[in-house]
């Protein structure tokens, strides 16, 4: 294979081929996309955080943030509530069906974490990873 040192295009490439793929399949599975799927994901772990925090956990500015809760609560995944020392600020928490949703995700996401690694060496995988650390925090 020929060397391709277009790194932004290839990064590109393969985000929206793996994206694509990724929606298709968790939307059959629970009815979210992968990026849905990362807020139910995160408050499987962080129940009843703030949408402030949600928000900065997922890189995502506020109208982005509030797009995307407005549609996992019309799903009736989640549910917001008022915090009662700052009506202002919202509590983001998981319904029973966002929980099973956010399982059910989790064994897609698995498959295509999988999928990824396959074919690679033990050593390949850890310096993939590495690459894409590295990638990560320089540009933070």
């Amino acid at each position: 294979m020929k060397r391709d040192e277009r790194f932004i295009f290839l990064i590109g490439q393969a985000r929206n081929r793996l994206f694509t793929r990724l929606d298709q399949a968790l939307i059959e599975t629970a009815g979210v996309t992968a990026a849905q799927s990362g807020a139910l994901y995160y408050l499987m772990a962080n129940d009843g955080c703030l949408l402030s925090e949600l928000s900065r956990a997922l890189l995502l500015d506020k109208s982005a943030i509030t797009g995307l809760i407005d549609r996992l609560e019309s799903k009736g995944l989640v549910k917001r509530r008022a915090t009662p020392a700052d009506r202002r600020a919202i509590n983001i928490f998981l319904t029973d069906a966002g929980r099973s949703a956010a399982m059910k995700c989790l064994g897609v996401t698995k498959r295509y974490n999988d999928a990824i690694k396959e074919g690679l060496s033990e050593d390949e995988v850890e310096c993939f990873s590495r690459i894409l650390q590295k990638i990560i925090t320089r540009f933070s």
